[in-house]
């Protein structure tokens, strides 16, 4: 019976042997080729059968223990991007484990299956452009033709408002007006990932700006060096060629990224203003605004250190410099009598000469703790300066006095200075997210305007219509959002708080202070109702700070009776927004309201003493708007593909006129972009699509705006295994995208027609260079092969 019992406890040590219970720990270390530490190791424990028992990650220094009390056979380490090292328990397991890099190439992959061109996330509008014809235009063209964004010429708004926050890869773009344009002209369209259209921004953005323009450009995964270079020529009235090249680097240690563009030509602006007096008097003025662009340079680079598997240390910047531009405007100027009958005129001469340049630098440092937890610090610089300068002659033919010539002349000098510095801080778990983040900002902007008026045949200094104007803004501010997903439920709440203090000092009216706290919360729910439908309730209130140049109380004259003035007392305006949006498939369907407190914007008024047009930056009461969003993709053909955005909405202004009393302006808006696109043939990547924009008229504060439409094609194809590429643009077909803006209340009446010159044509040619192999893990293949879906 002893042996019986003895035979039977050697056969069960014999057993446990084999399979290797670990009890007493196993502690190592992994590193790659190069003996560096790899953090964040992935670590699979696995039975006799092969099953994962257990799972974990190495630290921020690669080492690990293996501690666990069940049945464990082997051990296995992957790694992106290194091949996977697997060691059974039966032998010894080192105590540094080497992970091989998988230098594997794959050549270029074409899947067939494409991700929804329009998409709804919990907090924005995902427009992907990679399956589509824009992607071999710019990324300007990509941003006016994105749903939900409505683009006049070269003024971007979304649902109404130009209070845009632009990013690129969620990083703010310290640009505006045309050097913003200038930038992402030089941008290759086959950059840009997607656009994300962001009108209830969670608490992380800057709560500056109704909405955010997020423009997600592509991660390099090539590896070494490749690049580009490209042609765009565009003819409308006159023509604008545009030279641009880029290139990438790709190691294991450091990626760089840069690009050049250079544009020149001539662009062309076509307005009539007509004044309504109460004497029955008409004022009517054409203007041919043709402006000859010397050089317009646009550049960027970035470059990405990555000093260890935890640490990542980017330094990079952009700029833009426009040489020169030169502008000569002839305005006659009519004067019609109540009887429509001419009895005066004028015509003014204007010489105008511009330049500017904008430089920023930036700097990032991400440290990864683990798999989960990251912390960022950016800090940014910027520097702009502008010279703007003009001579006015104005010859006058006024009923019952002499002819006359008056003449004077303005150099406005303005420079710009931003510092920009923040931490962001999140731990992002399977099912939780939370972040924690602050900033720290301050604008000092000096604006210089000389005045001169003709004396005895010289320009004298005019110290009265002369102005200095100093502006200094400090800003403050911390966020913290938490998001939480649990069965088909996802919440995601958030608060931001910024301080704003503000010093002006002008030698004119208008120097003073302002300083204020505010609270902005963001809220978003969402439930997926069932595989193909989901429900998304959110809120975020923002705040719109007035531009420095708004707030300069200067009188810039564009003629002798007619000038641009900003106001000191310029508030922030505050506004609240909601929004339902129901997900089915490939439709969304958005319900939504927007309430907006002393919203600033410009308006025009006329002075019947002194026959004066002044266009004013100034605060109105309120605006409120309410309205329902959809967009639906429909697959026609498996060659043929349609997409819709259609927008109807109430939008109602409030404003006080020049006679002090409250005025209501209000519109029902209906507008969108219907887009349908054909996939002419595969093998070249032949594609075609057209376009058509439109929306019926709107309101602006004491204007109404007539409807807009226009209608655009885009074809692109690919020649020589991809090598070449080629695209031509139609720009506004039919010449239909002009406007007119009237005012009219109380004993104002005026309006003025424009059209920005859009009706052209653009042909483009691009050249491929460099390697185009990507290099890959098998693991993460699979996953980029699933995202993709």
């Amino acid at each position: 019976m002893g042996r019986i019992i003895i035979s039977i406890i050697l056969l069960l040590m014999s057993v446990l042997l084999q399979a290797q219970t670990v009890v007493t720990p196993y502690k190592g270390k992994v590193v790659d080729q190069k003996k560096e530490e790899l953090a964040f190791v992935t670590i699979l424990l696995q039975d006799a059968t092969g099953e994962i028992v257990a799972s974990f990650y190495t630290d921020e220094k690669g080492t690990y223990q293996i501690d666990t009390k069940e049945l464990v056979r082997t051990v296995e380490f992957q790694y992106v991007g290194f091949k996977p090292q697997v060691f059974s328990l039966a032998g010894e397991l080192p105590a540094i484990v080497m992970l091989e890099e998988d230098n594997a190439l794959l050549e270029e992959v074409v899947i067939t299956a494409k991700r929804p061109t329009i998409k709804r996330e919990i907090d924005r509008l995902v427009f992907n452009v990679q399956d589509t014809p824009l992607a071999t235009t710019n990324a300007w063209d990509i941003v006016k033709q994105t749903p939900g964004v409505n683009a006049i010429g070269d003024n971007l708004s979304i649902r109404g408002s130009q209070s845009i926050l632009v990013t690129i890869n969620d990083k703010k773009v310290m640009l505006t007006g045309d050097q913003l344009k200038a930038l992402l002209e030089g941008t290759e369209g086959t950059q840009v990932e997607a656009v994300e259209v962001i009108t209830n921004p969670p608490a992380k953005y800057e709560a500056q700006g109704n909405a955010v323009l997020n423009i997600k450009l592509k991660k390099n995964t090539n590896l070494g060096y490749k690049g580009s270079i490209s042609e765009r020529f565009k003819q409308t009235t006159y023509a604008y060629n545009t030279l641009s090249t880029q290139h990438s680097y790709s190691g294991a240690k450091v990626n760089l990224s840069g690009s050049y563009s250079f544009g020149n030509g001539t662009g062309v602006r076509y307005n009539e203003d007509n004044v309504l007096y109460e004497n029955g008097d008409r004022w009517s003025s054409v203007m041919t605004r043709k402006n000859k662009i010397k050089g317009q340079h646009s550049f960027q680079a970035e470059m990405d250190i990555k000093l260890d598997t935890t640490l990542t240390v980017t330094f990079g910047g952009n700029g833009y410099i426009n040489e020169r531009s030169k502008g000569h405007y002839a305005i006659p100027t009519l004067i019609y009598n109540p009887e429509d009958i001419i009895e005066s005129s004028y015509t003014t001469f204007n010489k105008k000469r511009s330049n500017m340049d904008t430089y920023t630098g930036y700097m990032l440092v991400e440290k990864n703790f683990s798999s989960a937890k990251k912390l960022l610090w950016s800090s940014y610089f910027t520097y702009d300066r502008q010279h703007d300068n003009q001579e006015v002659l104005t010859a006058l033919n006024f009923k019952d006095q002499p002819t006359t010539e008056r003449l004077f002349g303005t150099k406005d000098k303005q420079r710009t200075r931003l510092a920009v510095s923040g931490l962001d801080y999140s731990i992002d778990q399977e099912s939780t997210k939370w972040e924690l983040g602050g900033k720290y900002s301050i604008v000092k902007a000096s604006y210089l305007l000389n005045f001169f008026d003709e004396e005895e045949g010289d320009f004298a200094y005019n110290q009265v219509k002369s102005n200095t104007f100093d502006y200094q803004e400090i800003n403050w501010a911390g966020y913290t959002s938490y998001t939480k997903q649990w069965k088909k439920w996802q919440a995601k709440v958030g608060v931001r708080g910024e301080y704003t203090g503000i010093q002006t000092k002008s030698t004119g009216i208008g120097s003073g202070d302002q300083s204020y706290f505010k609270l902005f919360p963001t809220a978003y729910l969402k439930y997926e109702l069932t595989d193909q439908q989901q429900l998304n309730l959110s809120y975020s209130k923002r705040i719109d700070r007035p531009s420095y140049s708004w707030m300069n109380p200067a009188k810039s004259y564009y003629n002798l009776f007619s000038y641009f003035q900003g106001d000191s007392d310029l508030k922030a305006a505050i506004s609240h927004n909601f929004s339902l949006n129901y997900t089915f498939d490939e439709l969304n369907v958005e319900f939504f309201y927007n309430k907006e407190i002393n919203p600033s914007m410009e308006i025009s008024y006329q002075e019947d003493d002194t026959n004066m047009l002044i266009y004013h930056y100034t605060n109105i009461d309120k605006r409120e708007t309410a309205g329902v969003v959809s967009s639906y993709a429909y697959q026609i053909l498996p060659y043929w593909s349609a997409n819709t955005f259609l927008q109807l909405q109430r939008q109602e202004d409030y404003f006080y006129g020049v006679d002090k009393k409250l005025y209501k302006n209000d519109a029902l808006v209906f507008g969108g972009r219907i887009t349908t696109s054909v996939d002419l043939d595969k093998q070249s990547n032949w594609k075609a699509m057209l376009t058509y924009t439109f929306h019926t008229p709107t309101v602006q504060g004491s204007f109404t705006i007539s409807g807009y439409q226009r209608t655009d094609f885009i074809m692109s194809r690919e020649f020589s295994q991809k090598k070449w590429s080629a695209n031509l643009y139609v720009y506004n077909i039919f010449g239909s995208d002009r406007q007119v803006i009237k005012t009219q209340y109380a004993n104002q009446y005026n309006y003025f027609k424009d059209y920005m010159d859009t009706q052209g044509i653009a042909i483009g040619l691009r050249y491929n260079f460099g390697n185009q192999k990507a290099k890959y893990n098998r693991k993460e293949w699979d996953m980029q092969e699933k995202d993709r879906l």
